[in-house]
């Protein structure tokens, strides 16, 4: 049965009764998919079902094979008097050799035993007494009991397929109708494995004053069951989900595809979230993970690059900072989901993009400031060194000597972030450079170098308590 399937991937965690209906009620048969970002979905599957007057079992197969069962909602739409749901299940026990011989307890089979040598090989009819694992223990028609090593046996043959036992995950309903009616409902759970994640590509001009950026929304689907032509959504945001913990899935992806150049998401506001709604369709198969471009491309992004020595942090490292805003007049102004940016530079001895360092980005609305730190400096070296210490119960004095030592063929400009605990009242006593005081924990000295050269920053800081 071909079926309209739509996929909502959501970027946010959130709280689900049994009763969650979703966004805007399905008028047709559809699969509706909510994804979120730590792991599991909301599935609104609709179909049409008929009804005999008096009791009814339905039964929904193709379904995820994770659900939670008691998040499961079933409801005629638009006609919710018509049937009354009686008691609801859920077939998980699949067609396997422990689950069908669990069911061939006190019945007869039949078991071919393997030949040896000169030996061809032997049927044995009995009563299946036992089955540990693939050892089974028979009593066979003259009453002897056989037990018969996993390694032995070369075929098991069952008279049929037990009724109460599930080719595929299925729910079921008992449903009394007030009388025989068709009616389209729709069947709502919470089922794990089903994730995603956003990555960004950012490409640094060759002065690093300009990037261009792309996103990359990836969808990794574990949860069963395949999403054929799917229209898919994203939320973006921070709600909050109570729940208990779940296991985490490590399966080994099937496939990774990479979607077409078309059609792409439209962003817009959405309660208090974002919402990106995919203009075309796309199929999404179980046990893969399948990229689609996230936001459209954005060039001549401007830039500062920002050199930061903080010794809290690494003691002998310069940082590489990244800072740009995420305005409309920067040619960028787009709401950006929670994710990883790469960046790269163009390498002119051959127009190749290598790799320069990557930060993560949590949700980011238009008009703020993003801040990647992409690594460490090669050719600006810092060496700390502290000249005086005088410690008494209730203040603490400390000179500290800071050198700088910039190799690079042109100058620069260093931001020294000097760190003080909570908790304490400080201050800079004296400085060979001027600092402005960031916030209550750090002072900061600007400090500039020429091309190869060295610079020496000393400076005394009281701490009181």
């Amino acid at each position: 049965m071909n079926r309209q399937i739509i996929i909502s991937v959501i970027v946010l965690s959130v709280a689900f009764s049994a009763g969650f209906a979703g966004p805007a009620e399905i008028s047709q048969p559809g699969v509706g998919l909510t994804i979120y970002d730590d792991n599991f979905a909301v599935v609104r599957d609709a179909r049409q079902v008929q009804f005999k007057k008096g009791c009814n079992t339905i039964k929904f197969a193709d379904v995820a094979d994770a659900i939670d069962l008691t998040s499961v909602n079933f409801r005629p739409i638009g006609a919710p008097e018509a049937v009354s749901i009686l008691e609801q299940g859920y077939e998980y026990d699949l067609a396997g050799l422990a689950s069908l011989l669990s069911r061939y307890i006190d019945k007869d089979i039949t078991v071919t035993i393997k030949g040896s040598g000169a030996d061809i090989s032997r049927e044995i009819t009995g009563q299946l007494l036992a089955a540990d694992g693939r050892d089974l223990i028979l009593k066979s028609g003259t009453n002897n009991i056989e037990i018969l090593k996993q390694e032995s046996i070369e075929n098991i043959l069952l008279k049929e397929v037990p009724d109460d036992l599930a080719v595929k995950p299925t729910l079921l309903w008992l449903a009394e109708a007030k009388q025989d009616c068709s009616h389209l409902c729709q069947a709502s759970y919470i089922t794990e494995r089903v994730g995603w994640d956003v990555d960004y590509l950012v490409v640094l001009n060759s002065d690093g004053t300009q990037v261009d950026v792309t996103g990359w929304v990836t969808i990794d689907n574990k949860s069963g069951t395949t999403y054929k032509d799917a229209a898919i959504k994203l939320i973006a945001g921070d709600v909050r989900r109570a729940r208990k913990g779940v296991p985490v899935y490590r399966e080994k992806l099937r496939a990774v595809a990479m979607e077409a150049p078309m059609a792409g998401f439209e962003e817009k506001a959405f309660a208090e979230y974002h919402l990106y709604t995919l203009g075309r369709t796309t199929t999404i198969n179980n046990n893969q993970a399948k990229r689609i471009e996230f936001i459209d491309p954005a060039s001549g992004v401007a830039v500062k690059k920002l050199y930061i020595y903080d010794r809290s942090r690494q003691r002998d490292k310069v940082q590489i900072k990244i800072e740009f805003e995420n305005t409309e007049e920067n040619n960028l102004g787009v709401a950006l989901a929670k994710g990883k940016l790469r960046l790269f530079k163009k390498d002119p001895a051959d127009e190749s993009l290598e790799f320069i360092g990557e930060d993560r980005i949590d949700h980011t609305a238009k008009g703020e400031k993003l801040s990647l730190y992409i690594g460490n400096a090669f050719d600006i070296a810092a060496e700390y060194t502290m000249l005086e210490q005088e410690v008494n119960r209730r203040m603490r004095r400390e000179k500290h000597k800071i050198e700088l030592r910039n190799r690079k063929s042109q100058a620069v400009e260093v931001f020294v972030d000097e760190k003080f605990p909570p908790n304490v009242n400080w201050t800079i006593d004296q400085a060979t450079h001027k600092y402005i005081k960031r916030d209550a924990h750090t002072a900061r000295f600007e400090v500039k170098l020429e091309a190869d050269s060295t610079a020496l920053i000393q400076y005394t800081a009281t701490q009181r308590w």
